[in-house]
């Protein structure tokens, strides 16, 4: 029974051998192998036109991930902006100076008056480790920068906070992109 599945396994070997060696090896004596040309493309066929789409009338005409083109005016710095500018400050540092407020009613009236990129920079803010309690002064539009951007400096009980501000446009609000505390205050 031994010598049967010697046999067998010698058998099996040999044909695995004869098998795998042709694949081991390069193509042996005899005619090259041909290679089959690819089908020529067709030059005379007439092509359909395929009109590109159009947006759905009043969509933006932005790609996404673009700035959005408004066609509003562009923004002057005018006594009505100033103002306006200093309002949206001073009420940002009232909602934002309340370290005993609830945290979730803090944010929710805070947020509406933050740039969606400051609403993710404070979204986790705790009022609690704020310094500032009141504002004790009005606000001030120290420096502008540009027709999008003013500083506003608001007066607290710990000292004066920075409010940069920013707009879109002329017809949009100024809104709050940084407080910073005074140094040494936070």
């Amino acid at each position: 029974m031994g010598s049967t599945r010697t046999a067998v396994r010698a058998a099996a070997a040999a044909l695995v051998v004869a098998v795998l060696l042709p694949a081991c090896t390069g193509p042996g004596p005899g005619p090259a192998p041909t290679t089959v040309a690819p089908s020529p493309t067709p030059t005379g066929a007439a092509t359909t036109p395929v009109p590109a789409p159009s947006a759905p009338a009043g969509a933006p005409l932005h790609a996404p991930g673009d700035e959005e083109v408004t066609g509003a005016p562009v923004p002057v710095w005018d006594d009505a902006s100033r103002a306006q500018a200093r309002t949206v400050a001073g009420e940002a540092m009232r909602l934002y100076a309340r370290p005993a407020a609830d945290p979730e009613q803090w944010w929710a009236e805070l947020s509406g008056l933050l740039t969606p990129g400051a609403q993710q920079d404070y979204q986790w803010v705790q009022p609690a480790s704020i310094p500032a309690t009141t504002v004790s002064g009005e606000p001030v539009v120290a420096e502008e920068p540009s027709v999008y951007l003013a500083r506003v400096d608001v007066a607290t009980d710990v000292g004066v906070y920075q409010v940069l501000l920013s707009r879109q446009d002329g017809p949009t609000d100024w809104l709050v992109e940084r407080i910073t505390p005074p140094e040494g205050a936070g």
